[in-house]
């Protein structure tokens, strides 16, 4: 499946990037419990609780960033299992600096399966971009303050 995703979030695009890249720095916005450890050099692991239609597994995703061009760029590549589903994938983001905010494009492919490949492909979109929505809202949130 293609992945399209393009927001622009009231956050100076030094926090922008902080949150998208830095184990660290991400885990207070992401939803729910989610914890997030460092792997590596560019590198971390997620486990959280995601909805995906019926399903309310809890995913543990392993995250590696390559072709980092600092506050501009960077590609994404995860995978992940839980309860005999997988899903992989990987995106380009591109950060673009605006007045007192950052414009976020996100263009990829996820790949989905066992008890996935069950979940309509639109389920799984609006699965991902729900979490993305509530990710940069709480980063919104945050950080509106100092602008």
């Amino acid at each position: 499946m293609d992945f399209v995703y393009d927001r622009v979030v009231v956050a100076l695009t030094t926090t922008v990037w902080d949150v998208l890249t830095n184990s660290e720095a991400m885990e207070p916005y992401l939803p729910g419990t989610a914890k997030v450890a460092s792997t590596g050099a560019d590198s971390y692991r997620v486990s959280m609780k995601i909805s995906v239609g019926f399903l309310r597994p809890t995913v543990n995703t392993n995250v590696q960033l390559s072709e980092v061009n600092e506050l501009e760029s960077f590609v994404i590549e995860l995978s992940g299992k839980s309860m005999g589903a997988g899903v992989k994938g990987n995106a380009e983001v591109v950060l673009s600096a605006l007045e007192d905010s950052t414009r976020i494009q996100m263009t990829g492919t996820v790949e989905t399966s066992g008890l996935l490949k069950k979940v309509p492909e639109s389920k799984i979109e609006a699965a991902a971009i729900g979490f993305l929505e509530s990710y940069f809202a709480s980063v919104e949130k945050a950080f509106a303050r100092s602008l």
